[in-house]
């Protein structure tokens, strides 16, 4: 492209020569136009300038803004995931103090039955078999809250804000009333304990042990035919069996007064006790306490024997009470395992 300029009565002619065989194009203008529009093209690309700095100036600001909206976005979706995760966490431990509130519940009816039990077995109300079952009232073990997750299902189904409300209520009411029971309740069982100490100190001065490791019973107290004569005689003690070298235990604490041995007896220990009774061991096959030892309940003097007037293996066993002899299973307490009678 060729530019030529001719000066004519201040007018000027701008050329433009195309390559080829086309014509030649002519531009005829006035210096006043030519000045105006070398302004007019200055002022535009000036102002195109002004605009493309501008602009770029804006796509940096809207893309550090977007990238600040995306990081803020991902902020907010994990601070909500992190608040529903924590909402779900809150809502199972609601759950889980429920379900322990309802422990509590049953664990202070259970305390109530013991404290009952306990009493009737102070006052004498209750058999030997009955206070060992009232001593080995069990728990469930705190282990037993937790719950087993193998074979459960079901539809997953939300709790909704009345669901959750009521379990709130329901878990605050239950939490109250067990600690406003607990105070009187533990008085009352720290009564109950002190009855129950002097109860086990009498047990322990009174012949309840069960003298021997079997629980065989041959020939209870009372009338029977005499198992040498077959005649009707007065049988004073109970007679347990077992075999030759079973260990004998003595029935309460006490001091051992006699030990030796008879024709009719055999081997035998006799102990006094403190509650003024007095207890006889027959039959034995060694002793093994001296007279004026001091035993404790459940301590072995002996072995079982067949020794003095016995037809086998066994333990004639008596209580004497001012002076005459009693039934012994008045105060045995016969252990509920073990071999049948």
């Amino acid at each position: 492209m060729k530019l030529g300029f001719k000066r004519k009565n201040q007018r000027y002619t701008v050329l433009v020569v195309p390559e080829g065989s086309q014509p030649v194009f002519r531009l005829r203008m006035t210096s006043t136009y030519l000045l105006v529009g070398l302004i007019a093209a200055v002022l535009l690309l000036v102002t195109a300038l002004v605009l493309f700095t501008l602009n770029r100036s804006h796509a940096f600001k809207i893309a550090a803004l977007e990238t600040k909206l995306s990081t803020s976005s991902e902020q907010l979706q994990a601070t909500v995931n992190d608040k529903e995760q924590e909402i779900d966490r809150l809502l199972f431990q609601l759950v889980e103090l429920s379900e322990k509130s309802k422990t509590l519940e049953t664990k202070m009816t259970e305390l109530e039955k013991l404290e009952a039990e306990l009493k009737s077995i102070t006052n004498g109300e209750r058999s030997g078999s009955e206070i060992h079952s009232a001593a080995a009232l069990s728990w469930e073990n705190s282990d037993s809250e937790l719950l087993d997750m193998e074979g459960m299902g079901g539809e997953l189904i939300p709790l909704n804000e009345n669901d959750i409300s009521s379990l709130i209520e329901e878990t605050k009411e239950s939490i109250s009333a067990s600690l406003k029971e607990m105070p009187a309740l533990q008085t009352r069982l720290e009564q109950t304990k002190e009855a129950v100490t002097e109860y086990k100190e009498m047990m322990r001065i009174l012949p309840t042990f069960w003298p021997t490791d079997s629980l065989k019973t041959t020939s209870p107290f009372g009338k029977r035919r005499d198992p040498f004569t077959r005649r009707l005689t007065l049988h004073n003690g109970l007679d347990i069996k077992g075999n030759v070298g079973d260990l004998i235990y003595t029935a309460a604490d006490g001091i051992v007064t006699d030990a030796g041995y008879s024709s009719a007896r055999g081997n035998y220990v006799t102990i006094s006790h403190p509650s003024g009774l007095s207890t006889n061991y027959l039959h034995l096959n060694e002793i093994s306490t001296t007279k004026g030892a001091e035993v404790e309940q459940g301590d072995a003097i002996g072995t079982l024997g067949s020794t003095g007037r016995s037809t086998g293996p066994h333990l004639h066993f008596e209580v004497v009470e001012n002076g005459a002899m009693v039934d012994p299973e008045i105060y045995l307490i016969k252990p509920e395992k073990g071999e049948d009678e």
